[in-house]
């Protein structure tokens, strides 16, 4: 299967320019927290993550978060879906998304979810859209 470079990849996504822009890089969602996965049987599935950049700063102790923003992924055509283990907290260790352009899957797009605790999985479909809102969550 063929497999495009992570950056390529949003170019491809609407709003994964903007997403790249915000965050002045791709994203690898370390240590993100899922607030809210919601599935539709027909119409569009979304996926909210909390995220921020970290940066080489300490401040009491703690390494100084910036940008912090809850992302929203929103998928139609869901082909294959396989989650497990999600929790009352759900940290992710990575996102990845792949593109397959190839047609080596019936599926443009693969989002994986590696998980540091809690929710795993893999998200295939159809179509995918990128979309943020800027600030921690409410």
């Amino acid at each position: 299967m063929k497999r495009e470079t992570e950056a390529s990849i949003y170019d491809t996504i609407p709003g994964g320019v903007e997403l790249l822009r915000w965050f002045g890089c791709v994203p690898d969602f370390y240590d993100a927290e899922i607030l809210d996965f919601t599935l539709r049987r027909n119409g569009t599935s979304t996926l909210n993550i909390h995220y921020w950049n970290m940066t080489n700063q300490v401040k009491d102790g703690h390494f100084v978060l910036e940008k912090h923003a809850v992302i929203h992924f929103a998928f139609d055509g869901i082909f294959d879906l396989s989650l497990k283990d999600f929790n009352q907290q759900n940290v992710i260790e990575k996102l990845r998304i792949d593109r397959f352009p190839d047609g080596s899957l019936p599926v443009p797009y693969e989002v994986s979810i590696l998980p540091c605790h809690g929710l795993a999985g893999r998200i295939r479909a159809r179509e995918l859209t990128i979309g943020y809102t800027a600030g921690k969550p409410q």
